[in-house]
């Protein structure tokens, strides 16, 4: 490959590599750019192998999955919760047992503090790569 093909194939990966970090920074407002970004760097992934932009692809996969992840299992936490208060409700006619209450007020902020660290971590591996790629520094 030329030198000029290489440079332009290099900034190609750059700016798809920023456009997706710009959807994930954008994905905790609306929560669907993310999907996007990731879409976006499984198409580019076969060229970014041996770039420094891997790195970043690699990065972008690993936080939206987790991301997923927390995603999925904090919701089933909270969808446990809300159904259990239901059927206790109806079960007991809109007197629930003081253990119940008691559970749902602990889980509420473990669950809210979770989403926190998560938040926090999500931000710092999208920022620190988004700053490293505008480097053009490996992820």
């Amino acid at each position: 490959m030329s030198d000029a093909a290489a440079t332009a194939r290099d900034a190609g990966l750059k700016a798809t590599t920023i456009v997706a970090y710009g959807l994930f920074l954008l994905a905790p407002f609306n929560g669907l750019t993310a999907i996007a970004g990731v879409i976006l760097v499984y198409v580019r992934r076969d060229e970014m192998r041996g770039t420094v932009w891997e790195s970043h692809g690699r990065n972008l996969v690993r936080v939206f999955w987790i991301g997923a992840l927390l995603a999925v299992l904090l919701l089933a936490a909270l969808l446990q919760g809300a159904g259990g208060l239901l059927f206790e409700l109806f079960r007991t006619d809109g007197d629930p047992s003081p253990a119940l209450i008691g559970g749902l007020a602990v889980l509420v902020p473990v669950l809210a503090l979770a989403a926190l660290v998560f938040t926090i971590w999500y931000l710092y591996r999208v920022l620190r790569g988004l700053l490293r790629a505008l480097d053009g520094l490996a992820g």
